[in-house]
């Protein structure tokens, strides 16, 4: 057995001399893609001068003394609102413009005083009323403080988000070009299994895997395509696969252990190359990756629970570097535990764990059965607990790693 490191090596290697293809797509349509241009401004942002409040725009220089026993009284000749500059040009130190947020501002003014600083004369029309200093350039956003003209702003490989559709909208970029998705095939084999809409005779369950990994082939970027499930036999397992090997990868899951029904390594042997079979974790030991013919494969265990642990750490980021994400990674933090962990395996475990905040600290424990076939073992999950070969038991407090899954 290789290491979980070593897997991952090897399937990073695999990857080294792919070059994804692109296509260009419009704004609405590229949530979660990964970007394949370099994006650059053709304008400064904010392009203008402008408020950070509503309030007055005014002249800072006539502030510096101003206390609440000696107010400075300014007169009101404008209003500057958003998308309606003013057209007058200037200000003089005793005059001011009312100022909506976003709006530009007016000539000569370097401070916007916030409305809540002011009072309005009681008598006297347009006229406020200001009693402390106004430091230059309060609440104003300056032309170019966020992007300048001409500046590289967002490069190739970034995954978008709603804030850089934001961004990107900004930038006047109605259509992008990003990496196109990679089309996977999945296939589950057994004898036992059966459609979700039909009812179980005896010896045979739904097909759980098939559905549970095309939707987390959409959450990581490709786009999933199920093959009718295969039965237990080895020349119809060869023609599931030879059918789904048009596609950009295979993704089995059950055949590969060393049962006497376990023909998906069969079919690779006879057919392909294996980087890799079985890697010391749990759940999950009977993975494999390599080549269906021309094809990338995954061979992921038949437990519903090892099918997903295996997809996090394999699968998903081939996936994802396959449309060049250079962010792929999840993250890995220590969080304390918040009860007792006893279990010590000679294997590295992942285990289905809840981040939740008790007595004001956030911690992490364990769900209660983490047997890889009992699918509630993932119910509030939030991540997994990375457990060390041979290490442990941890006590309450103790730090563990724990990769973050949302």
């Amino acid at each position: 057995m290789i290491t979980v490191e070593e897997a991952q090596t090897r399937i990073i290697e695999s990857l080294a001399a792919h070059l994804p293809s692109t296509e260009t797509l419009s704004l609405a349509d590229v949530l979660d893609r990964v970007l394949a241009e370099s994006i650059c401004s053709d304008l400064d942002i904010p392009p203008f001068d402008n408020s950070a409040m509503d309030g007055y725009a005014v002249r800072s220089d006539v502030f510096a003394s101003r206390t609440a026993e000696y107010p400075i009284r300014l007169k009101v000749v404008g209003t500057s609102a958003a998308g309606h500059p003013i057209s007058a040009r200037g200000i003089s130190p005793v005059q001011c413009y009312r100022i909506m947020t976003g709006a530009p501002v007016p000539e000569d003014a370097d401070a916007v005083v916030q409305s809540e600083w002011t009072q309005l004369d009681p008598e006297e029309k347009d006229v406020i009323w200001v009693s402390r200093p106004v430091p230059k350039g309060l609440n104003i956003r300056r032309q170019g403080s966020d992007i300048s003209n001409g500046s590289a702003v967002l490069a190739p490989g970034t995954r978008i988000t709603p804030a850089i559709i934001g961004i990107l909208a900004t930038l006047g970029k109605s259509r992008v070009t990003v990496y196109q998705k990679p089309l996977v095939a999945i296939i589950s084999t057994g004898d036992e299994l059966i459609d979700p809409d039909q009812t179980p005779m005896p010896g045979q369950i739904r097909n759980s895997n098939a559905y549970a990994l095309h939707a987390a082939v959409c959450k990581a970027g490709g786009h999933p395509i199920i093959i009718p499930h295969a039965p237990d036999h080895l020349a119809t397992i060869i023609a599931r696969l030879d059918q789904a090997s048009q596609y950009d990868l295979i993704l089995s899951s059950g055949g590969v252990s060393v049962g006497d029904f376990d023909f998906v390594k069969q079919a690779l042997d006879a057919n392909g190359t294996q980087a890799f079979w079985r890697v010391n974790m749990k759940p999950g030991k009977p993975v494999t990756f390599g080549h269906y013919r021309h094809t990338a494969i995954f061979g992921l265990p038949g437990n519903p629970v090892s099918a997903l642990v295996t997809f996090e750490l394999f699968v998903r980021p081939f996936i994802r570097q396959w449309q060049g994400d250079t962010q792929w990674a999840r993250m890995v933090v220590p969080l304390p535990l918040l009860d007792d962990f006893e279990e010590i395996s000679d294997r590295r475990h992942y285990v289905r764990c809840q981040i939740r905040t008790q007595d004001g600290v956030v911690g992490v424990t364990a769900n209660p059965d983490q047997g890889s076939a009992i699918q509630t073992s993932w119910l509030a999950a939030g991540g997994l607990m990375v457990i060390p070969e041979n290490q442990g038991p941890w006590k309450k407090g103790s730090l563990v790693p724990v990769m973050l899954l949302h």
